[in-house]
């Protein structure tokens, strides 16, 4: 064997420490064709070389390692200082976490209560809109309902006026009544109509007086009802919600302010520690106060707050009383179109009580009409009493124009109050729905605050147990540094020391079963080969055919054939025993049991042998190759696990596998029972040749005169 250092060996010495080290390489040349066995004593030799170098040069790391153990000590000694200064600034962050987190739970219960508030006002705001949604169609009714009864007094006063013209020439003609009765029956029945119409329209305005009269007081009543709810509840409402909203910026503006002071105290702590930029649950804290900070000072979440501040601001102003409608007072619109609609009802209630009295005289009217006709030729005889009844007629249909004229009048008024109503109504509904929505927007935002500030609370929470654990670590590390300072520096390394840490660990070597001579370990595999071969050899001796002249069974001529190869087998068992105890002085445990063995095998060869070799030299060749094949598969050379696997496989059907064993078992492990199992499985091939040998001369039929010549 041959071993090379190469050129660079102790410079990849060097290379430990490197980012890229270099392994050392020791080269070595083994001639195993010269000697197998000699290459694996070599090649051991190299293992332990490498060991006794390799060790060498860990002394020496180990030697540079406790040198440099004072820096390390020096180093620990710096570091427990600066840990020191971070415990301390470690208490001050917890302290104020801690007063952050005080702060953050006072305030809590606001934040609930200015969400419950929200939802309360959004609640209200709802059934508001609800309620006035509900009634726009009675409105609306009431408004047309308004409109026809103007159209319907109209056309009333537009048909007493046309008839009044008749009336007034009824009354001038009265004194000229004497002078022409055939003109005035004329005149009477081409006047029937108009007084008919008059008696019809007289009724129809007493029947509908009720209607009317009913219609104005349910107007009134639901202008005072409105009045009443803009009073009790829609004003001091609305007022509520604008000092609501004004405390709500002020909150947030305060929330902003305090917002931007806890992110700049946890940025400035940020900076100082340049390691918290590993820390997640530090910088997932430091990212929440930003964004917190960011919403609550956003410049346009201020203008929808101040926004929504103006038009709570306009929705109040719409629903005080003391501002004049003519400024945009919802309220005192509804004041005057109550004072409006009393005067509504109040001349209906007198056109309803004079209503009766109408139609009376309409009616009366009629049938005087009619027997004034039939008694035309009286006519001449009651001028007079024509005369004043016609100047009453004349005066009444005065009167009953001028109420119909008022009566126009008050429907006119009713219609576009009732059309104010309906506007105003749904303007009232629009602004219901816009209030509805400001405060649904404004609970979301308080709800959004209140889950923020929840939030940050839990951040804050988790910041200022963080900040405790940081404290209690930082005193940790300091503590841990200055005792790892005094252990480093208390550590004198001697020469003693640095060979344990180079090679720590002995082999101490031991063994069982030893073999005082190198001999001892191939006898096994010499044993088993000489028994074999020296039967192969005798077989060649003796004739295994049948002689002519010999009249006996096959069971006879097999028996006394293997009778005879099986004695020599014996014999050669037993002087071969003896040469190796006596002569050669081979140690085993049980010298009665290896005899025994040796002629047990020597039997069992000789039922292999004599099967083969009934077949001639063929099979004494064939059984040769068999004994070849043997000689590295059955644990002669190597152990049977270190072989391949098919290998390993064929093993198991080889006898040299099991007389093999089992003289080892006999010769060097003490194992006479080990030998015993190996021989029952030797006795087992016994059997399978003795038979199959016994079937062959069965078949034989060939007699051959007997001689003593080779079976060659």
């Amino acid at each position: 064997m041959v071993i090379e250092i190469p050129e660079d060996f102790s410079e990849r010495v060097t290379t430990v420490l490197e980012p890229d080290p270099k392994k050392l390489e020791l080269n070595y040349i083994q001639n195993e064709g010269l000697n197998f066995m000699a290459a694996q004593v070599t090649k051991s030799a190299t293992e332990k070389l490498r060991e006794k170098l390799a060790n060498k040069i860990t002394e020496q790391y180990v030697n540079n390692i406790f040198a440099s153990l004072g820096d390390v000590s020096n180093g620990f000694n710096t570091a427990a200082d600066g840990s020191a200064q971070l415990h301390d600034g470690t208490a001050e962050l917890h302290d104020g976490t801690g007063l952050l987190l005080t702060s953050l739970n006072e305030k809590s219960a606001d934040i609930s209560k200015l969400a419950a508030g929200t939802l309360e006002l959004k609640s209200g705001s709802g059934q508001l809109a609800s309620s006035l949604t509900g009634k726009q169609g009675d409105i609306t009714k009431l408004a047309k309902g308004s409109k026809d009864l103007k159209d319907g007094t109209s056309l009333l006063l537009s048909s007493l006026n046309e008839k009044s013209t008749d009336i007034t020439k009824l009354a001038d003609g009265s004194a000229d009544v004497n002078a022409g009765t055939g003109l005035l029956l004329q005149k009477l029945k081409e006047g029937q109509p108009g007084i008919t119409q008059l008696a019809a329209g007289g009724k129809l305005l007493d029947e509908k007086m009720p209607e009317l009269k009913g219609g104005t007081e349910s107007v009134l009543a639901g202008l005072q009802g409105a009045q009443q709810a803009v009073k009790a509840k829609i004003g001091p409402g609305t007022a509520s919600v604008a000092g609501g909203i004004e405390e709500v910026i002020k909150n947030s503006q305060n929330l902003g302010n305090n917002l931007q002071g806890l992110t700049a105290l946890l940025e400035a702590y940020f900076a100082n520690n340049p390691g918290l930029s590993s820390d997640p649950e530090f910088l997932k804290i430091l990212g929440t106060s930003r964004a917190i900070r960011n919403a609550a000072t956003n410049p346009e979440n201020a203008a929808k707050l101040q926004e929504l501040q103006a038009g709570a601001n306009q929705i109040a102003a719409a629903f005080n009383e003391k501002i004049p409608a003519e400024q945009g007072s919802l309220a005192s619109g509804i004041n005057q179109l109550v004072v409006g609609q009393s005067l509504i009802n109040n001349g209906v209630t007198d056109l309803a009580a004079k209503a009766p009295t109408l139609a009376a005289g309409t009616a009366s009217v009629a049938a005087g009409w009619d027997e004034m006709i039939k008694n035309v030729g009286l006519l001449h005889e009651g001028t007079s009493q024509i005369a004043a009844g016609n100047k009453s007629v004349n005066s009444g249909w005065g009167t009953i124009t001028a109420g119909v004229k008022e009566l126009d009048g008050g429907a006119a008024l009713i219609s576009a109050g009732n059309q104010t109503v309906d506007k105003g109504w749904r303007e009232l509904t629009a602004g219901a729905a816009k209030i509805h929505s400001g405060a649904v927007q404004v609970s979301d935002g308080n709800i959004s605050v209140e889950k923020g500030w929840g939030e940050l609370t839990d951040g804050v929470t988790k910041l200022n147990e963080g900040a405790g654990k940081l404290y209690d670590g930082s005193g940790q590390l300091a503590a841990g540094l200055k005792d790892g300072a005094e252990e480093t520096g208390k550590i004198q390394a001697d020469e003693k020391n640095i060979s344990m840490f180079a090679s720590p660990v002995e082999l101490v070597s031991n063994k069982v079963h030893e073999y005082s001579l190198y001999r001892d370990s191939t006898a096994p595999y010499v044993m088993t080969l000489a028994l074999f071969i020296g039967i192969l050899i005798m077989s060649m001796f003796i004739n295994f055919k049948k002689p002519k002249e010999l009249n006996a069974s096959k069971i006879s001529w097999f028996a006394a054939k293997f009778l005879n190869l099986a004695s020599l087998a014996v014999v050669q068992a037993i002087l071969l025993s003896i040469v190796v105890l006596a002569l050669l002085g081979l140690e085993v445990t049980n010298p009665a049991g290896f005899i025994l063995f040796a002629v047990i095998v020597s039997i069992v060869f000789t039922a292999i042998v004599m099967f083969f070799a009934s077949f001639g030299n063929i099979g004494r060749f064939i059984l040769l190759a068999l004994v070849v094949m043997q000689l590295s598969t059955t644990g002669a050379n190597l152990p049977i696990d270190m072989l391949p696997e098919y290998l390993r496989s064929i093993s198991v059907y080889l006898p040299f596998t099991y007389s093999i064993a089992g003289f080892k078992a006999l010769i060097s492990l003490n194992g006479f029972t080990m030998a015993m199992i190996n021989l029952g499985v030797l006795l087992g091939y016994l059997v399978i040749f003795a038979l199959m040998t016994f079937t062959v001369y069965a078949f034989k039929t060939k007699e051959e005169p007997q001689h003593t010549d080779l079976a060659m």
